[in-house]
């Protein structure tokens, strides 16, 4: 298992018992039903039950009217390839997984996200914790680091009384949308 990632830990309640949060969530092709960003499609999968190593692929292709100029080919077309790799999995209790992102081939960045499903009698805390890493060339590079580390210094105490105050805010577009898709059920 691999120790949550360091970032905002955010939780949602959900009326179902972690058996069934666990199926949703190690479900790897329906990660793009909580995405935040939407429209992508499942082009590779690994077979048999999620397990460490485990992975999907999901591409999206995006049409510009204008043409844009591509390795000295113009092209009104780009690709945006998602790939989701598991890297912790103890099931019933804790998913973590890498989702690493190409835009055109180039990496832009990548995501380590942990899930941790703790049961409340008959339901589930389901607690996300997530890190972005975004990757940029050169100096670019060191400025997002850069801001991401004082993000964080900055946001943990700030994020923590914001939570006490408005728990409203503890609850994200994904863990609302894992919610409402494993409840429905």
């Amino acid at each position: 298992m691999v120790n949550s990632a360091p970032g905002v830990k955010r939780w949602a309640l959900i009326e179902a018992s972690s058996d069934a949060v666990f199926s949703y969530l190690s479900d790897l092709s329906s990660h793009g039903e909580w995405d935040e960003h939407p429209g992508f499609v499942v082009v590779g999968i690994s077979d048999g039950p999620v397990a460490e190593g485990s992975s999907c692929q999901r591409e999206r292709i995006e049409t510009f009217q204008a043409p844009i100029l591509r390795g000295g080919v113009t092209s009104n077309q780009v690709t945006w390839i998602k790939s989701l790799t598991v890297i912790g999995c103890e099931p019933n209790h804790s998913l973590d997984f890498e989702t690493k992102n190409l835009y055109n081939g180039l990496s832009v960045g990548s995501e380590f996200v942990s899930f941790r499903l703790l049961p409340e009698g008959p339901w589930t805390v389901l607690v996300m914790t997530d890190r972005k890493n975004p990757h940029l060339p050169g100096l670019f590079h060191l400025l997002m680091m850069g801001i991401e580390f004082l993000k964080s210094l900055i946001a943990q105490p700030v994020v923590g009384i914001l939570f006490r105050l408005f728990p409203a805010l503890r609850v994200n577009s994904r863990l609302r949308r894992i919610k409402n898709a494993v409840e429905q059920v």
